[in-house]
């Protein structure tokens, strides 16, 4: 069956400001503080959390403005991000996993499979997997059927498709060939594997998922590897909406969604700091604040350098990732490779920042606090461990091959 015919959506708010959607996110740190425990038993943030967030309009931030989306740039939606995580990190990870692939289905699909999945309410959330762990079988039909598993699917609780890396079978069986498949939320399951085996992130909703041989249609699937570094990308997306952003490398892109995320763990481990040390005594008959006191005073310092030093490294990193999409399209050329290696390379530095000053807050704040079982200082603590366990964060695996590329050396690739 054939996608529908493209239709524009009258956005909810026709002039909605970058400004007001951060802002919308800060107000929503409180609300996220008090949830955290119960996010973590659920696996993922509440249902009405979600719906919140719906409201709010954070899921449209880098959708088509054709299709009822803001279509902000991407360092409005990494400073949403920070927000979000410094109030819950789990939650963030939840919510930029799938809010954050409108840049991928406004770019890498065409008009017919854009109008069907964000339309007709303008309405899109999708994790994105890029590792295949499935087949994409053609049908006599021109369709595809889609069978598999695929793991860590962060944010697929409240998501409206999954967009899947698979292997084609296109009459000869599986070959090398890849391709990233959009599936629809009705045609997979959300498997419950996450939230009581993970040491940390329990609330991000990492989910496995399961298609069982799902059919869809040609215009749902896209050829090529997502996680690729070199070349120049098919956006048919950009031709589309005429908008840089749309023209961009995935991978030039992914691992901006996870630094801001542990950013924004970090700003949440220096706000309960803060409320650590103003609350408690030093030892002694006559303890003070441990605010006052130059040791105190030191390690929160460092830490606040630390995470600010860590969001600017974040933010400079996503206006060179909007400036390469600029220059591609003015100049017609693809994406030199060590170009967008550039960008995973010093946000790899910027999470190591950040792993820094949580791990020094949480060393500092006491046994009462940091190792004591459901204190928020011991959750952020978890939360970047884990995170810090992601093959995309292997900081000094990449730093091999971003010489490798530098020198004209052969790689073996990333994944």
């Amino acid at each position: 069956m054939s996608a529908p015919a493209s239709a524009t959506i009258r956005p909810r708010e026709p002039n909605p400001r970058p400004e007001d959607l951060v802002q919308r996110a800060a107000a929503f740190r409180d609300r996220l503080l008090d949830e955290q425990e119960a996010t973590e038993e659920r696996g993922a943030y509440s249902p009405k959390t979600h719906e919140l967030f719906r409201q709010a309009g954070f899921y449209r931030t880098l959708l088509p403005r054709r299709y009822g989306g803001f279509e902000f740039d991407v360092p409005t939606f990494l400073r949403v991000i920070v927000e979000i995580a410094r109030g819950c990190p789990g939650t963030g990870w939840g919510l930029c996993l799938a809010s954050g692939h409108g840049l991928q289905i406004g770019g890498l699909y065409g008009e017919a499979a854009q109008a069907a999945a964000i339309g007709p309410d303008g309405d899109f959330a999708a994790p994105m997997r890029g590792i295949p762990m499935g087949t994409a079988t053609r049908t006599e039909q021109g369709s595809w059927r889609i069978a598999g598993t695929w793991d860590y699917c962060s944010g697929s609780p409240y998501s409206t498709h999954a967009m899947l890396a698979v292997r084609l079978d296109e009459g000869d069986g599986p070959t090398g060939a890849q391709g990233l498949a959009l599936v629809p939320r009705a045609d997979w399951t959300l498997m419950d594997d996450w939230r009581h085996r993970s040491f940390g992130m329990r609330g991000s909703g990492s989910n496995s998922i399961q298609v069982d041989g799902a059919v869809i249609p040609d215009e749902f699937l896209v050829r090529g590897n997502p996680l690729g570094f070199a070349g120049k990308p098919d956006t048919p997306g950009y031709r589309l909406h005429g908008n840089p952003m749309y023209a961009g490398h995935s991978m030039g892109y992914l691992q901006l969604e996870i630094t801001s995320v542990l950013v924004g763990c970090a700003y949440a481990a220096l706000d309960e700091y803060e409320r650590i040390i103003r609350a408690k005594k030093t030892p002694g008959p006559h303890g003070v604040p441990r605010f006052q006191t130059a040791d105190y005073q030191r390690y929160w310092g460092l830490a606040s350098g630390k995470a600010g030093a860590a969001e600017d490294v974040l933010l400079r990193s996503s206006e060179f990732y909007m400036e390469l999409c600029r220059e591609s399209v003015a100049e017609d050329t693809g994406f030199a490779p060590d170009q967008l290696m550039r960008i995973h390379a010093s946000t790899h530095h910027a999470v190591n920042l950040a792993w820094e000053a949580v791990e020094l807050l949480f060393r500092t704040s006491g046994t009462s606090e940091g190792g004591r079982n459901g204190s928020r200082m011991q959750r952020y603590y978890r939360d970047i461990s884990t995170a810090r366990t992601n093959v995309g964060l292997q900081w000094e695996t990449f730093a091999t091959a971003l010489a490798k590329e530098h020198f004209g050396l052969k790689t073996d690739g990333l994944v």
